[in-house]
């Protein structure tokens, strides 16, 4: 288990979610097929714990976008995207064994709306995922 791990797992997922054309491991320079998810690590903490485990709560952005060219068009396309995207994380809250969990007390939270990707203005969704991590030291 570990941070990259997981982010891999939730982009494999987001695949999965019919109509996404693209989940790079790691976020790419510019985006040439939309919608595409772009998924990176934003905050957290890693905390000491009895007989030398770690826990890292992690804090990780799941960003869906479609190019921004004709506004309620493209609002109408990335609309269903957040919901779909999101059920599919909680269906697997371990993410495919790369986490602990989903910290579901907490729920994956969001924002809605312009956005930028590559230099290329963008409408969508911003999902933070918060996910926590044992390991031993």
């Amino acid at each position: 288990m570990g941070l990259q791990s997981a982010i891999e797992a939730i982009q494999d997922i987001c695949l999965t979610v019919s109509g996404v054309r693209a989940a790079p491991d790691y976020p790419p320079e510019a985006a040439n097929v939309y919608p595409f998810v772009a998924c990176y690590a934003t905050t957290g903490a890693f905390r000491g714990g009895p007989a030398g485990v770690m826990t890292a709560l992690h804090t990780i952005a799941v960003e869906i976008h479609v190019a921004r060219k004709e506004l309620p068009r493209d609002v109408a396309a990335v609309i269903p995207y957040g919901e779909l995207v999101a059920a599919a994380l909680l269906t697997l809250p371990t993410l495919s064994g790369t986490v602990d969990t989903i910290r579901a007390g907490e729920g994956i939270t969001y924002t809605f709306g312009g956005m930028a990707w590559g230099g290329q203005e963008t409408v969508g969704w911003r999902l933070l995922v918060p996910v926590k991590i044992q390991s031993t030291l």
